[in-house]
């Protein structure tokens, strides 16, 4: 039993010191074409999935055509590449229309 007492101790502890998963909150609205290059391509695919998503329901489309969403996505990034304080929503207005 004592065993048992330790190895839950142990256990509890030692997930206890590891490191939290940071909650990270992004207003969309906000992202500007610079931050969206200075993050990891995982982030980026992420944000970029999501405002794929947005302005597709905006726009009542529930079919996704993943090459119109790669060939959008490689516009806005070529855009925010020349224009890094524009909003990400400036970008995507401008480039998709």
């Amino acid at each position: 039993m004592h065993r048992i007492a330790v190895a839950v101790v142990a256990v509890f502890f030692g997930t206890a010191l590891l490191p939290a998963t940071a909650q990270v909150r992004l207003d969309m609205n906000k992202i500007t074409c610079g931050e969206l290059l200075g993050y990891n391509l995982i982030d980026q695919e992420f944000v970029r999935s999501w405002m794929a998503g947005y302005y597709a329901a905006s726009r009542n489309i529930d079919v996704v055509d993943l090459r119109r969403v790669r060939s959008n996505s490689k516009k806005v990034t070529d855009y925010c590449k020349k224009h890094k304080s524009d909003p990400l929503p400036k970008a995507i207005n401008k480039i998709v229309g």
